[in-house]
């Protein structure tokens, strides 16, 4: 048994199916194909049921199986990591996705942090959506992200709240408020940005039976900023956002208080000791201290 052979038998159960998975593996499908065949004979059974034109599918055998071999390779980046440690001034690195406010807001801290309390682990950062950052945790890419979303199979572990405001133009009549209910955006031209956070807010108005006047979509929140400095609508932004585009706009604060849990992210659990472990203390502390 090899962890090439498992490495390819749990890329074909994730991606679902040889093709996608020989892609990520960067090997043929049939080396691929190769790889598990060998891991069944080897072990006398059958852990994958083929058949053309359907869904690739676990035997009981298989079922029972997988579990055990993704502790595997979880045991196996340990041992790695632990070897890592152990040296003498290892030289480290951590490649971390971040969506761009997370970039522009988040990331810095940490990046000064580990320069000053562990300068032999070096930052690499990624700009990337979440969505993205997902796919590059998988193809291992990355080591760990910062995302806006619960995302299952992964090590998910929620560090910020990030509270969600109505942003306006400083000539708008909410501007004046301290607070704004759902009910008086009714009738207002919203602004939202797609591929985002939209589905959450459309959400809240359906909660209350309100129907948005959604006016413009656009895909980066800098551009909704421009348009809302123009009076030309109005956005629920989070506040995240706001630090990291601001200027000449006004955001009062949501009632009800609604927020997007943004959460890191990773393949598998950290060791001890390891950037990933670090970096999530780190976020903890930040957390714990009220600076975030």
């Amino acid at each position: 048994m090899t962890l090439t052979q498992i490495h390819a038998l749990l890329a074909v159960l994730e991606y679902g199916g040889f093709t996608e998975a020989s892609k990520r593996l960067y090997m043929t499908q049939s080396a691929v194909s190769q790889a598990i065949s060998a891991l069944e004979e080897e072990l006398g059974i059958d852990i994958l049921i083929r058949e053309r034109r359907k869904d690739i599918q676990l035997t009981p055998a298989g079922s029972r199986l997988i579990p055990h071999l993704r502790e595997i390779i979880v045991q196996t980046h340990a041992v790695k990591e632990i070897a890592e440690q152990e040296k003498q001034n290892p030289i480290r690195t951590l490649h971390i996705g971040c969506f761009p406010s997370a970039c522009a807001c988040i990331l810095p801290g940490i990046i000064r942090y580990f320069e000053h309390q562990h300068p032999t682990i070096k930052i690499i950062p990624y700009e990337e959506n979440s969505n993205e950052i997902v796919d590059s945790l998988r193809n291992g890419s990355i080591d760990a992200g910062f995302v806006h979303f619960p995302v299952s199979n992964m090590y998910c572990v929620p560090v910020i709240r990030d509270r969600f405001t109505v942003v306006v133009p400083e000539s708008h009549p909410l501007a004046a408020n301290t607070t704004v209910s759902l009910e008086e955006l009714m009738g207002e031209p919203l602004i939202i940005s797609k591929g985002r956070y939209e589905l959450s807010i459309m959400t809240l108005f359906k909660e209350k039976g309100i129907e948005p006047v959604i006016k413009y979509e656009f895909n980066h929140p800098d551009t909704a900023m421009s348009f809302i400095r123009q009076g030309l609508g109005i956005a629920l932004l989070p506040e995240l956002t706001l630090k990291a585009v601001g200027g000449e706009i006004c955001s009062v604060a949501l009632e009800p208080t609604f927020y997007r849990q943004i959460s890191l992210l990773a393949k598998e659990p950290p060791v001890d000791g390891s950037p990933l472990f670090l970096l999530q203390a780190y976020m903890e502390s930040l957390t714990a201290d009220g600076l975030i």
